[in-house]
């Protein structure tokens, strides 16, 4: 029994560090956090269950960018800051500066 109690743990410490380990990953790649206020285009990533990530950017009074959208991201502009706060509030999982997002594909915001 001890031994089936050590693999579980292990294999829950491991489940653990990986899903810790991607998150750090992803939130590198994504770029910085935009700012409380953020200005000019921003990626905004929601769960898909809350409808489109491009339906939330809708209700904040924001308009997404692009032809296609997915159901986690939408890349979206806003007529003055990007209300963050309220992105959040609506369910949204994290904003991000686009302009940052553009540079890892050699483009410009």
């Amino acid at each position: 029994m001890s031994e089936l109690l050590r693999l579980s743990m292990d294999a829950l410490l491991l489940a653990l560090a990986l899903r810790v380990g991607g998150g750090m990953a992803l939130a590198s790649a994504l770029g910085p956090a935009a700012p409380g206020a953020a200005s000019g285009p921003v990626l905004v990533i929601a769960p898909p269950w809350a409808g489109t990530a491009a339906e939330l950017v809708r209700r904040a009074g924001g308009a997404p960018v692009g032809p296609v959208t997915a159901p986690f991201g939408a890349l979206a502009v806003f007529d003055s800051a990007a209300p963050v706060d309220r992105l959040l509030a609506l369910g949204a999982w994290t904003v991000r500066d686009a302009r940052s997002i553009a540079s890892l594909c050699g483009g410009d915001a």
